[in-house]
């Protein structure tokens, strides 16, 4: 089984991402003694993700991945993007829904998730996987799975938020769910699974 280190403390990434890539052996950065904060400074999902796969490459000798992921929303220009964990100044899901809503000042606005895999090899060699899941955002919070903006996330072929979705249906359209299928597929093309 193909060995990655996953360059996440995030443990509901960790866990969605070790649910869907469950053919691969994932290391976390606890299994490889990894306790540094890296810095994350790009403007863009791909040059964060980079940023951490290098890292976590460099420091294991490993073949890393990095997921750097966000909400985009259409009337707020795009924002919270790379901030979308750290949008609001408490930096916890709550306050940065809360944000978001204000900023609309009560009207809805299309939005799409955002994931982008970075992929570091212990050789050198770079690639970035992206996906996205679009949908609305809707100005009260339904549901109570997931995690972020999941309860503001309202997906129309679905008629329910992603905080509504069981944890499986939710891995089978996220964003995550696709820059990973891009990984796998790269992966298995590339024999290294």
């Amino acid at each position: 089984m193909k060995e990655l280190v996953l360059a996440s403390n995030n443990s509901h990434k960790v866990e969605e991402i070790k649910n869907i890539l469950n053919e691969y052996n994932i290391l976390t950065l606890k299994d490889i003694s990894f306790f540094d904060d890296i810095i994350e400074n790009g403007s863009t999902f791909e040059e964060n993700a980079l940023i951490k796969a290098r890292t976590i490459a460099k420091f294991s000798k490993k073949t890393a991945i990095a997921d750097d992921s966000g909400l985009s929303i259409d009337l707020l220009n795009g924002e919270p993007g790379v901030y979308s964990a750290r949008y609001s100044y408490e930096k916890n899901d709550e306050k940065n829904i809360e944000k978001v809503l204000t900023k609309l000042n009560g009207k809805t606005s299309h939005a799409k998730f955002v994931s982008v895999i970075a992929l570091v090899k212990s050789n050198g060699e770079e690639l970035t996987f992206r996906g996205e899941c679009q949908g609305k955002i809707i100005l009260e919070k339904r549901g109570k799975n997931g995690f972020g903006y999941d309860p503001i996330f309202y997906v129309p072929e679905l008629n329910k938020t992603f905080a509504q979705l069981s944890a499986e249906e939710k891995n089978s359209i996220s964003h995550r769910k696709k820059s990973l299928e891009k990984l796998t597929k790269y992966l298995r093309e590339n024999n290294e699974n």
